[in-house]
């Protein structure tokens, strides 16, 4: 049987565990931020991204990373897989360049 997905209400410093996110919004809109694991002192966005009222988006987040989504009337459900982020990526070393 499949699992079911997270669904939140209320997003602040969440820590998200699958790679991206579906925030869907009702009569109002959000917006929403990415700061990267570990220290979660920089974000993905230099500012914050709106969301507008009545309709979705699919966002990536990537695993560990935080999740901070301000505004009333959505939600946000986990979407894709807690390794899909990373999908074809060989190895962990470091690229030296010619």
């Amino acid at each position: 049987m499949a699992s079911q997905a997270n669904v939140y209400t209320a997003v602040a410093n969440v820590v998200w565990q699958t790679d991206k996110v579906q925030i869907a919004t009702g009569n109002t809109s959000v917006t929403y931020q990415v700061w990267l694991a570990p220290d979660f002192a920089n974000s993905i966005y230099s500012n914050a991204v709106a969301v507008p009222a009545n309709s979705y988006e699919y966002v990536y987040v990537g695993v560990g990373n935080y999740l901070n989504i301000t505004g009333s009337n959505f939600t946000a459900a986990e979407s894709g897989t807690a390794s899909s982020g990373t999908a074809g990526v060989q190895g962990g070393g470091s690229y030296v360049g010619e």
